[in-house]
């Protein structure tokens, strides 16, 4: 009889003790699920593009535009980053994007190298859609320091 007492008190214990880990576990298993989600997810840049136009450094003078962009975050689309920025990057100069933070200037350097392509609106190198030239060439041809 004391064996069982002994047997059934060390077991109250022991699974009460298992209790404040549980919420642990929960959040672990919805983090998990967070993370997979976003490893299984496609991405709408696509990274080999068969018959796309391959951008060669001594056929692109650099002028970029910007029309009518408007943007969101996938994970975030309640969020508007750019709404209807239009601008235009000359060829051969230098050009500082400066405001505050959360204003698009990261974005707008995500867009240049194309990480994400606009929702609404045309970007354009050279006159051309930034759709229309192979990914990994226009990779290949920009640098960025940060």
């Amino acid at each position: 009889m004391i064996t069982i007492i002994w047997t059934i008190v060390f077991s109250s214990f022991s699974i009460g003790g298992v209790g404040p880990n549980m919420k642990l576990v929960k959040e672990a298993q919805i983090g998990g699920r967070l993370a997979m989600n976003v490893i299984e997810s496609v991405p709408s840049v696509k990274q080999n593009e068969e018959g796309k136009k391959i951008a060669k450094r001594e056929e692109i003078s650099g002028r970029i535009v910007f029309k009518n962009v408007s943007f969101h975050y996938p994970s975030r689309p309640d969020v508007a980053v750019l709404k209807n920025f239009t601008c235009v990057f000359e060829e051969g100069k230098t050009t500082a994007l400066v405001g505050p933070s959360g204003s698009g200037k990261s974005t707008i350097i995500q867009m240049l190298e194309r990480f994400y392509d606009p929702n609404e609106g045309v970007l354009e190198i050279d006159g051309l859609d930034f759709k229309e030239y192979n990914l990994n060439s226009i990779r290949r041809n920009m640098g960025y320091v940060g």
